[in-house]
């Protein structure tokens, strides 16, 4: 994180490792995810803070297995159908009791290949 990255666009770091829910396996240790991205948000890396920064975990998160589903064909979803969901799904925010937050992690994506 120490490195200039002004000539850079983004940052990407992909993981391929064992692991468990909250942890990564190296080969004689074990980090908690966090380690990762911590060390290149824009207070620590300056040269990166305002672009993407992209993290694509594939670790496992546990010891259950994915059954998954037999697809039988592919439907398409009308993009239209969005505006039927029913009254009690939908949200209605009042503009003046809005509040404004900073996100902690500007320009990340922190994208794990399964779930727990």
């Amino acid at each position: 994180a120490q490195t200039d990255h002004s000539d850079c666009d983004c940052f990407v770091l992909a993981v391929l490792s064992h692991g468990e829910r909250g942890i990564i396996y190296s080969r004689d240790t074990f980090y908690k995810p966090e380690a990762l991205w911590t060390p290149f948000t824009a207070d620590k890396c300056p040269t990166l803070a305002g672009k993407p920064k992209l993290f694509f975990l594939q670790v496992c998160q546990g010891d259950k297995l994915d059954g998954g589903i037999v697809l039988k064909s592919r439907t398409e979803v009308d993009s239209g159908s969005m505006g039927n969901l029913p009254e009690s799904s939908r949200t209605e925010v009042d503009g003046s009791s809005m509040g404004y937050n900073i996100p902690i992690h500007p320009d990340f994506l922190i994208a794990y290949a399964t779930i727990p």
